[in-house]
């Protein structure tokens, strides 16, 4: 089975509740102390924002009692973000925005590469918006100022860009803007790793084009992260269709040994893989090399969500599982899931596979937000299907 690995860093932090207040601000140029005008202002991965004014004032309103990011953005200047947390009424926000550094972008212009875009453009779109069916109806808007440095010794690729990004998706019928913080894509450990802050606006269209959108949303949202999550929060993980079970990942530490042998004595025998390696024929190596760098079990058992799950308080609840987690949901059959990852299998329901990164509690919101998401790595459907042309805002409803 071919296997993706993704980390998806949106950093999601805003969660529901019913009562709702205003949130006054006003944006200054951090070093004149002057107020900008236009400056985008909106609550992270939402569909919530405005912006500035001549006096660089803003007004939210509306916004649910609750912990979210506010997200602030000029070009030019550094990307503002701050957690409000709902425990504080704030009347007046008052956001400095910093300039971005000059010698910051005299390197990027000295290291990038020329026709970046023809040469990484399909590896960019394919990492970051997918390659699904969702993602043929996306378009990166402004996808000449992304700048791309491939990096040899670390065979890694790097993309970044002095703008959000403006990706219209016409399969769920939203206009993205998304300020990409940074992007990396390791074609060694081919481990995908971008993270930004998410703005939706609806697009208009015919009713009908209105109503397919509703049904694709609908679609994507079902055995997605948010799915599961919010599944999770409620302790709804068997109504909904989740399964979790336990997997255990053992290390090949014979290709390992192999691997290390032959990087400890290439440099001295070039001509022939057989010297150095007193027990090892070249024959034997190079089947070693071909096996895969670990193997899987998976305990038949599920678990409960609240072997994994804890309350926190009244809006948030706190995950952590050591090991990995194989989730599974029975009641999506993906044909595109099946052909792309799963050949040679028609039986089986969409399977992903989840892991703490460093080690820590994750914090799960109502909404199906979870804090920090740079701490969870995503495996199998979720590597391949979580990606930008599937994207809901944390405000989504089912029916929306």
């Amino acid at each position: 089975m071919k296997k993706l690995i993704c980390t998806l860093l949106l950093f999601f932090t805003v969660a529901f509740c019913f009562a709702q207040h205003m949130l006054i601000g006003k944006v200054l140029d951090a070093t004149t102390g002057l107020p900008l005008n236009s400056v985008s202002v909106y609550i992270n991965n939402s569909s919530k924002g405005t912006s500035t004014n001549a006096n660089g004032e803003f007004i939210l309103e509306n916004i649910a009692i609750t912990d979210f990011d506010i997200v602030a953005t000029c070009v030019g200047y550094q990307t503002f973000s701050k957690t409000i947390n709902a425990t504080i009424i704030l009347n007046t926000l008052e956001i400095k925005l910093f300039l971005k550094p000059v010698m910051l972008e005299a390197v990027v212009l000295q290291s990038y590469e020329k026709d970046g875009w023809k040469k990484w453009g399909k590896v960019f779109l394919e990492s970051i918006v997918g390659n699904i069916e969702a993602s043929k109806y996306c378009e990166i808007k402004n996808k000449e100022t992304i700048k791309f440095i491939f990096n040899k010794k670390l065979n890694e690729l790097t993309a970044i860009t002095d703008e959000p990004l403006i990706i219209e998706n016409k399969y769920l019928g939203y206009q993205l803007r998304y300020d990409l913080i940074n992007f990396t894509t390791n074609f060694h450990t081919r481990i995908i790793a971008y993270e930004g802050y998410p703005f939706f606006t609806p697009l208009n269209a015919s009713a009908k084009k209105m109503k397919k959108w509703k049904k694709n949303r609908e679609y994507v949202y079902e055995g997605s992260i948010m799915h599961f999550m919010r599944s999770l929060y409620r302790n709804k993980l068997d109504e909904n269709g989740f399964e979790i079970r336990v997997l255990y990942r053992f290390l090949n530490l014979e290709k390992q040994r192999v691997k290390n042998l032959y990087k400890n004595n290439m440099d001295k025998y070039k001509t022939t893989f057989s010297v150095g390696f007193e027990n090892d024929s070249s024959t034997y190596y190079q089947k070693v090399l071909k096996q895969s760098d670990s193997s899987d079990y998976v305990y038949p058992n599920k678990i409960k969500a609240d072997s994994i799950a804890y309350i926190v308080d009244s809006t948030t609840a706190g995950i952590f599982f050591n090991n990995h987690l194989q989730v599974k949901h029975t009641t999506l059959k993906s044909v595109e899931y099946f052909e792309g990852f799963q050949s040679g299998t028609k039986n089986i329901y969409p399977t992903s596979i989840i892991s703490l990164v460093r080690k820590n509690d994750l914090v799960v919101f109502s909404n199906g937000s979870y804090y920090d998401p740079s701490g969870l790595m995503t495996e199998g459907y979720w590597g391949m299907y979580e990606k930008l042309s599937t994207l809901l805002p944390s405000d989504y409803t089912v029916g929306d």
